[in-house]
């Protein structure tokens, strides 16, 4: 009866320490989610960096509406890349509406006046997110919307009537001056 004890305590010691060994030994372990937003660093999330100029002149002399959107839907970004920044206004209650799961939509929304010194924190932008746009509400007609890379310090200029944004890298380079704006994309060729 010893013998026969001690054999089945010591199978039930194996059979207990195999197991553990097993739970520590799995090679490709995918990291749940809920690990991944609590661990810093792990979620893939990075800080998108916006300087912002502000002609005194801006917007001919009135305050200016600013959204930053960053949109993790490409056919969405497809759809708003043909938006004018007065339609973004007028519906983007409507888009976060429609597209509920874009949580992250409207990174930003300010509204600046002319000259006026701004300084912003660093923006959040999740792993999810596959490109972002700048709109501002200027009184003149145009697109006034500009794509940007969320990934990549940007500076945003707000003209007499225009917006223009740059790489952070190319702040050095002047805006375009152009009185029939035309969307500027940024970043689109450096996501290398």
């Amino acid at each position: 009866m010893g013998k026969r004890q001690s054999f089945c305590r010591w199978l039930l010691y194996s059979v207990g320490f195999a197991f553990l060994i097993s739970l520590t030994a799995c090679p490709k372990v995918k990291v749940p989610k809920a690990v991944r937003s609590t661990i810093p660093g792990a979620s893939g999330q990075t800080k998108l960096d916006v300087k912002v100029h502000i002609s005194p002149t801006a917007n001919r002399n009135n305050p200016v509406a600013v959204d930053l959107v960053l949109v993790s839907d490409k056919k969405l970004l497809k759809e708003l890349m043909k938006m004018s920044a007065r339609d973004w206004f007028q519906q983007k209650h409507q888009v976060q509406l429609d597209y509920p799961k874009e949580t992250d939509l409207v990174a930003g929304s300010w509204e600046w006046v002319p000259g006026q010194a701004v300084k912003l924190d660093r923006l959040p932008v999740t792993v999810e997110i596959v490109g972002g746009l700048v709109f501002a509400n200027y009184i003149n007609e145009g697109p006034h919307r500009a794509a940007i890379n969320p990934r990549k310090a940007i500076l945003l200029t707000l003209g007499e009537d225009d917006l223009c944004v740059q790489l952070a890298k190319e702040i050095t380079k002047p805006c375009p001056v152009s009185k029939n704006p035309v969307s500027n994309p940024v970043g689109k060729n450096d996501e290398k």
